[in-house]
This record gives C-alpha cells, structure tokens and sequence, in this order.
C-alpha cells in the first residue's frame, strides 16, 4: 500500500480549536532523549503510540518549530521513557528551557549503547528511528522498537497530560 491522502480535499478545524479539542484527552507523558550535534537532547512528548507488534513499531510527533527537530532529523536511535507520578519533575524540566533539561548530572547517565538515559520512567524503550513523515505543522516519527527496560521494583502510577496539567492515573496492585 502506498501513502495517500484521503481528504486533502476538506478543510480542516482552526488550530484552536483542535488543541481545544486535543486537551479533553488523556495522553501519557513521556519523554524522548537522543544526541544532538552539541550533546543530548531531550523532550516532553505526549504523542508516543504503539504502531505494530510485528514488526514492534511505536511512533511519535516532533513539531517543526521545536529545538529538538534538528536533533531527531540527525538521529539514528532514540529511548523513550515512559514517565509515573514519581517522574512528574523530570516532565516539567524537559518541558521548559532546552538549556535546563540536562543542566542537573545527576538525573541522567548514558545507556551502554551511548544514549542519554534518565533516572526514573516505568519504562525506557531504546528505538532505532525507522521513518519520519512531514505531517502538518508536525514530523511524525515511526520507529522501531530495539529494547526495553522496565521498573519492575515499584512502579509508579502513569503519568498523564489532560486539560493542561499533570495527573496520575491509579493502577491495580497485585
């Protein structure tokens, strides 16, 4: 099958209210790190989905206005890390000032396949970054998923954005 768009020919809502919209919805809170040409480079992201279980496939959205765009063009890899309640700090710092979001050492590490890697997430998923499609005012990356590490101890409950803030969402307990 090849790519096609379907209603090019309709119009669209306004930005607003898509975002209106958009903002009803609860949508984990993750947060994507690479290596950038001057180091590591990380965002908050909402976007991430499961894609494909054959091949194991996830995707997520990168705007075209973003400081991390010319980072994610570059990459080759990638590590997701899906964020709990207990990580709601390392969501707000790497949705603020780019300079900031690797300033503190001692919130990160590097993976042994060289990867800027956080301290926290219920879990990081490493991605080999397979496609990136110019979607609107957005890229959408399609990636493949190469490993996966879990917090197996204690998890915390998810991590979600709606309406703007930051809730956990209770989780059943064995």
């Amino acid at each position: 099958m090849t790519e096609r768009s379907l209603s090019s020919d309709r119009q669209s809502v306004s930005a607003e209210t898509h975002r209106r919209a958009m903002r009803l919805h609860p949508a984990g809170v993750t947060i994507i790190t690479l290596d950038g040409a001057d180091g590591p480079v990380g965002f908050t992201a909402s976007s991430p989905s499961s894609l494909s279980s054959e091949p194991a496939l996830v995707s997520f959205n990168v705007g075209i206005s973003s400081s991390s765009l010319a980072a994610v063009l570059d990459a080759r890899t990638a590590v997701i890390h899906l964020l709990g309640e207990s990580d709601r700090h390392l969501a707000l710092r790497f949705s603020g000032p780019a300079t900031q979001r690797f300033a503190d050492h001692s919130l990160w590490t590097r993976a042994e396949t060289g990867e800027p890697l956080l301290h926290g997430g219920r879990a990081r998923l490493r991605v080999a970054l397979d496609r990136l499609v110019p979607a609107g005012d957005h890229v959408l990356v399609i990636a493949r998923l190469l490993d996966a590490w879990f917090d197996d101890d204690e998890p915390s409950d998810p991590l979600v954005v709606v309406d703007g803030g930051l809730w956990a969402v209770p989780t059943a307990r064995d």
